[in-house]
This record gives C-alpha cells, sequence and structure tokens, in this order.
C-alpha cells in the first residue's frame, strides 16, 4: 500500500479561529489541557515488530487533555449534532473469548456507572467527529493526537518501561493507573465467571479499586500531570496504522494514508494488565468496543480555562471526593492462602491447606481449571474448614486454587497444585481438553451435543498452536484418525507428530460455521507403536476448532 505523508494544513491556520468561531463557544464544556513542553525522545522499542525500527523525533510544543474525555463531555456534543451513534457495543463479559456485539452505547452500557468514566462504546469516527465539533465550537484546532505526541506525553521524559519505572513486580502499577488487578478479579469472578489468570498477560500483584473504568483523575499523574495516560481505557490515535515506522515522521505529524481503514490505539485498559508506554495497538475504524476512548490533542499552550470548564471540575472534584471515600471504606483484602496440597486416590481429590492466620476469615472458595491453561472457575464456596474433596473428575489433568473470604471479598490465589498427568488411549477418543500441554489455543465449553468442551481461540485454533499429549497404545499396528471439529472454511488442518516424527498431516475442510459441528476422517494411515508415546498436534492454519480426535485401527 502506498502512503502519502499528509499533515493538516487547515488546524495549523492562522485564520482557523476565524473559520470554526461560535457565539455558543462559551456554553462549553471543554477539555482541560495540559501544556506539553518541546522536545526529542527516542519513539519505538526493541520488542515489538511493529514499533521498529526505534527514531528520534523532536516535536514542538503542544498540549493534551488532562484526563480521557468524559461521558459528560461527550453528551454535550451527541445532544447538538444528534450525530448517530452505535447501539451495539463489544462487552465480552461472557467469557474473555465472546466477541459478539451486545446492546450497549456510549451513555447506557454494563460497564459504565458515572457521567466522569471515560466515554467508551463510540468508535474511531465518533471520537474525530467529536474533535472536529468541539474546533468549530471554539474557534481552537482540537483533534485527536498523533501517535508521537502521545508516547512522548506519556512517557514524559522518562525511559523505562513505564513513566512510574519498571516495576518488575507489577506492584507500583496501582498507585498510578487502572489495571487487571485484584479488584477486578474479585468482580469478574463474580459477574461473569471469568478470571485474568492465563488470560493475554496476566494480572497485576496489587489493587487499585476499580473493577471496570475509572472515574477519571484517581491515580498519580505522570510528571506532565496527565492521569490516566497508560491505562484505564485504550485511547484513539489520528494515525492510520502501519506496521513498522520505517519512513515515519521525524517532527511528530500524524502518519496518514489515502485508504485508512486502520487506526493506532494507544494504552492499555482495566480490561489487561499494563502495557509498556512504547507498545502499539490497533483497531477498525468501523470497531465499537466498551474499553476504547480517547483524549484531546490542540497545537500550541493549554487554553485559558471557561467558565463553564470550572463548573465541570468542582463537580469531578466532588465526583472523585466521593469515590475516594468508598474506596477508603474497602477494607483491606484477605491474605493469599499458603501451602495447598493435593492428593489423589481412588478416583477423589483432597486437598488440604493451611488455615489463615486473620482470625476474621469467614471461609474459603474452590476455584477448578478443567485443563491447564485455562481459566479458574468457581468450584466451591462457604467452605469453613481447610480440606475439601472433589468427586467430580474426568480422565484429563486439572488444576486447583483456594481463596479466603471475608466480607464477601476474596484474596489472591493460593499456590496451584495439579491432578497427576493424565493418558490418552489408541485405539479410543482422545478429548480435546486433554492435553498435557498446549499454547496458542483456549479451552471453552463445546457447543457440540457431545462433550464438555474443546479447544478454541479469539479466531479458533491459531495457526502455530502445539497441542501435547502422553499417548499408550494398547498394540502396534496402523491407525488413522477421526476428528470433530467446527470449521467456518476450509483449512490446511494440523500435522500429526509421535515421538518427534511428523507422520501425517489432516486437513479440516468447512463445517458452515464455529458452531456446526462434524466428524471428519483423515485418509492417511500411520505406524503406532505398543506403549508410551508423545502425541503433538501441530496447527497449520486459524479459525478452527476441535472437540475431539479418535484413533481407529486398519
Amino acid at each position: 500500500m502506498k502512503l502519502n505523508k499528509l499533515i493538516i494544513p487547515l488546524f495549523l491556520s492562522v485564520n482557523s479561529a476565524v473559520l470554526y468561531a461560535n457565539q455558543n463557544a462559551s456554553e462549553l464544556i471543554e477539555p482541560i489541557m495540559v501544556t506539553i513542553p518541546a522536545g526529542s525522545f527516542q519513539m519505538g522499542n526493541t520488542e515489538e515488530e511493529d514499533a521498529q525500527p526505534i527514531h528520534k523525533v523532536t516535536l514542538t510544543e503542544f498540549s493534551l487533555g488532562k484526563y480521557e474525555v468524559t461521558v459528560r463531555e461527550f453528551r454535550q456534543f451527541v445532544e447538538e449534532t444528534d450525530y448517530e451513534m452505535p447501539t451495539k457495543c463489544i462487552h465480552q463479559l461472557n467469557g474473555w473469548f465472546n466477541y459478539g456485539e451486545t446492546n450497549g452505547s456510549w451513555e447506557n452500557n454494563s460497564l459504565n456507572t458515572s457521567d466522569f468514566q471515560p466515554v467508551n462504546c463510540i468508535g474511531w469516527l465518533a471520537a474525530n467527529a467529536y474533535t472536529q465539533w468541539l474546533a468549530k465550537k471554539t474557534g481552537r484546532p482540537y483533534r485527536l493526537p498523533s501517535e508521537a505526541e502521545w508516547e512522548y506525553a506519556a512517557k514524559a521524559g522518562t525511559t523505562s518501561k513505564y513513566y512510574f519505572g519498571d516495576d518488575l513486580e507489577q506492584a507500583l502499577v496501582c498507585e498510578y493507573e487502572n489495571t487487571a488487578d485484584l479488584t477486578g478479579e474479585n468482580i469478574l469472578q463474580r459477574d461473569s465467571s471469568t478470571s485474568y489468570v492465563n488470560f493475554f498477560n496476566g494480572k497485576s500483584n496489587c489493587v487499585d479499586h476499580a473493577a471496570y473504568a475509572s472515574i477519571v483523575g484517581m491515580y498519580k499523574p505522570n510528571p506532565f500531570g496527565l492521569h490516566d495516560i497508560v491505562s484505564n481505557v485504550v485511547e484513539f490515535i489520528t494515525d492510520c496504522y502501519k506496521d513498522n515506522y520505517k519512513n515515519a515522521h521525524n517532527d511528530g505529524q500524524a502518519w496518514i494514508d489515502n485508504d485508512c481503514k486502520y487506526r493506532v490505539a494507544r494504552g492499555g485498559s482495566w480490561h489487561w494488565n499494563t502495557f509498556p508506554v512504547s507498545q502499539r495497538g490497533v483497531v477498525g475504524e468501523d470497531f465499537v468496543g466498551a474499553v476504547e476512548g480517547f483524549r484531546i490533542a490542540l497545537d500550541g499552550a493549554a487554553p485559558a480555562i471557561s467558565s463553564n470548564t470550572v463548573k465541570f471540575i468542582k463537580a469531578l472534584k466532588t465526583a472523585q471526593r466521593s469515590e475516594q471515600l468508598r474506596r477508603d471504606a474497602v477494607l483491606p483484602y484477605p491474605a493469599t492462602v499458603t501451602n495447598l496440597k493435593l492428593d489423589k486416590e481412588a478416583g477423589i481429590i483432597t486437598l488440604k491447606w493451611d488455615k489463615s492466620s486473620q482470625s476474621d476469615i469467614e471461609s474459603y472458595r474452590i476455584y477448578r481449571n478443567a485443563a491447564t491453561g485455562g481459566v479458574f472457575k468457581l468450584l466451591a464456596a462457604n467452605i469453613i474448614e481447610t480440606t475439601f474433596k472433589d468427586a467430580n473428575i474426568d480422565n484429563h489433568q486439572y488444576e486447583y486454587t483456594v481463596v479466603a473470604v471475608r466480607h464477601n471479598q476474596q484474596g489472591d490465589y493460593s499456590n496451584v497444585v495439579k491432578t497427576p498427568t493424565s493418558w490418552v488411549h489408541a485405539p479410543g477418543r482422545v478429548e480435546a481438553e486433554s492435553a498435557i500441554k498446549f499454547s496458542n489455543a483456549s479451552i471453552g465449553r463445546t457447543s457440540d451435543i457431545d462433550g464438555k468442551f474443546n479447544l478454541t481461540g479469539g479466531e479458533g485454533i491459531s495457526d502455530n498452536a502445539i497441542i501435547s499429549y502422553q499417548l499408550k497404545v494398547a498394540h502396534s499396528g496402523n491407525y488413522n484418525l477421526s476428528y470433530r471439529v467446527a470449521a467456518p472454511r476450509d483449512t490446511k488442518g494440523f500435522a500429526v507428530v509421535i515421538n518427534g516424527k511428523e507422520l501425517a498431516v489432516e486437513k479440516i475442510t468447512s463445517t458452515g460455521g464455529y458452531k456446526k459441528w462434524q466428524t471428519q476422517r483423515g485418509s492417511t494411515y500411520f505406524y503406532l507403536k505398543q506403549g508410551e508415546n508423545k502425541l503433538t498436534l501441530k496447527s497449520l492454519d486459524k479459525n478452527w476448532k476441535l472437540n475431539w480426535v479418535s484413533f481407529n485401527p486398519n
């Protein structure tokens, strides 16, 4: 794709104030801006391919919103313009891989509860339209920031992973940003039976007191005075996305493409653990999600604060104070349970752990993971003893963890214990979730008529997933496979590897969708030796799900 190095000269015009001025500007709540001083920095990093090459960028003075644009500020735009806002939004609350749109708008969604939280469920197009409207109303060339402006402002002269340091233990971040933390883990398990553990980049080791998006300005600012710059909601950027920094501008201007379907997104959100400041994101112009918002940029120094903005600041401070009082009243979370042990005998799992030293612990909760790498689900609650038996198990590996509970708040997870590694058998059926190890795939409840779980992922099983099993072969001989799959298209399928040697490649034909399951049979027979073997399935394509495979003797 040929890219053009374009700027928006209209926004740089000395006559822009005359062009955009409107007599009603005094009635507006204008964003609270912070002046970002001119300077240079090294943009990019060596850990992400799309953030290379690292290059020097020199910027002139500009301004950036002190906070992300709130619901209350955005309401002015919608009410005055009757802009056609999206009525559906991707919430992702019923498990992390439920990407379907649900009813939800910028002012009515399940994740926002305050006018002073950052607006979401809007999409890039509406965010950009807001900036154009605001520019016309005020005579000031408001806009979305460029990618270079955002990174420069977020780093604020620092060179560490985050502006507050490298934070290798992920224990400091909660003082500065709203991220995936113990608060979120509590609420997510309660609301949607899902977890940050084994999800993307995990969770931090601290408490930020916000489960979803936070009222803006509740955490410490960065050295430039910007709040929530790394993580509260993901922020939309002006730039079109390209997958590297080759030929990138060195003056901070946005990179604009004639056919710009994807835009850069920066920062993280409450939905994920914290990303490094220089990590890039990408979002389609027509994508509408519940963890994306924006902040405003402006050339030159921050303007004077209008009278209506002064009123907004007063109301925001009241909301912040009320929220801080709520957070201050929250009791400390229970201490982590220690010394969890597991014993398996006669098909029954027995768990034992040390009694909490805190005298006011009311009970314990048991969480179980259906297979290594999956999501911990609540198995039992209101346990008052320090032992628990689980007889409801199948022939695959389980993981267990225990938490202490006080005033309906649970502490962090204990050490994780696992059942002994299971064996699968040939001839016979092998459930997909019986893997002893897998990567680039996840476990989900199956929509098939047979079986409890299947292997899946954001776009089905990934094209580089590796799934390993311990296989016992009853007698030597030739076998081929049957496999129960769901796929919206024909795929390259997967390779069958036994003891490190590739023996067959099984293609997958379209079943008509992810919820339409079909048993398909491979045409290749291969020799299996009696005894213990290592079976590996290597995915060669994405967009497929696996319920089970079956070894069929010749």
